[in-house]
């Protein structure tokens, strides 16, 4: 093996399947493009809000983005995990020039920091630029709806296959959206008919995820690896067609809420 080929696994490099440049010729939103390749990108590090159903601030994440990348060509920064996720996407970052889209969202207030392990890296400059766009209240921060400590970012309340043989496939990813560490115990969780859990003790860094599913399992405390909880249920915890989950505070204030509902 050459220097070049170590040095490029060492730092997780793009493969030759992986483009490391390419045009971008459509940008869908604010975290997700297209490439000339034919190649749809996962923007890594930031989560911008959803275009459908409609969010607050996902047309003005799509623009920004748009205005960044739109017909250039970029580099594609990849990480240590892999390239790829369960949907085909190429996870990277995206730089123009001296730019990274990531941190261009994060300063406009149009996107939160979102990291998802394995990553090696140093989130520093990631958060100071959230931190800057939140003191300014740019954009979502000026918000109601984003003045709370976390984020719910997906909400799988009609897990795959049957739901009484796999309640584990009922899950939320829940994302630390504040500048410091929390501790999931310190919060509960409530469906739309109002039953309650507790959560277990799991450490979450700053932009951060943790998925809590439904059933029973050990909690995955190590940051350096996907977060993970459990309900502990034995049963389907949500409604296939419609529910809601809601995270509430110490003092039963709700901090961030979810809606699902199936498609006529």
């Amino acid at each position: 093996m050459g220097p070049l080929v170590a040095l490029s696994l060492i730092l997780g490099l793009a493969s030759a399947a992986d483009p490391a440049t390419a045009r971008v010729v459509k940008v869908y939103d604010g975290d997700t493009v297209t490439l000339h390749t034919g190649d749809k990108v996962r923007l890594k590090w930031v989560n911008t809000t959803e275009l459908r159903p409609p969010e607050p601030f996902s047309e003005e994440a799509r623009d920004a983005a748009a205005k960044l990348v739109m017909g250039k060509e970029v580099e594609l920064i990849y990480g240590t995990g892999d390239n790829r996720d369960g949907y085909g996407r190429l996870v990277a970052g995206i730089k123009v020039g001296d730019t990274e889209l990531s941190i261009h969202l994060l300063e406009l207030g149009l996107g939160h920091v979102f990291i998802i392990p394995p990553d090696a890296r140093d989130p520093s400059d990631l958060l100071a630029a959230q931190e800057r766009a939140r003191a300014a209240k740019l954009g979502m921060w000026a918000d109601p709806d984003f003045q709370g400590p976390v984020r719910m970012t997906s909400f799988h309340a009609n897990g795959r296959g049957e739901d009484a043989k796999f309640v584990n496939g009922e899950y939320l990813r829940v994302c630390n959206i504040s500048a410091g560490p929390l501790d999931l115990s310190q919060f509960r969780l409530r469906n739309m008919n109002g039953k309650t859990f507790d959560l277990p003790k799991v450490t979450i860094p700053p932009g951060h995820t943790v998925k809590v599913h439904s059933g029973k399992g050990t909690p995955q405390t190590d940051a350096s690896k996907q977060l993970t909880a459990y309900l502990g249920s034995e049963e389907p915890v949500y409604d296939n067609k419609r529910d809601r989950v809601e995270f509430l505070d110490a003092e039963g204030h709700i901090v961030a809420q979810r809606d699902h509902r199936t498609k006529n």
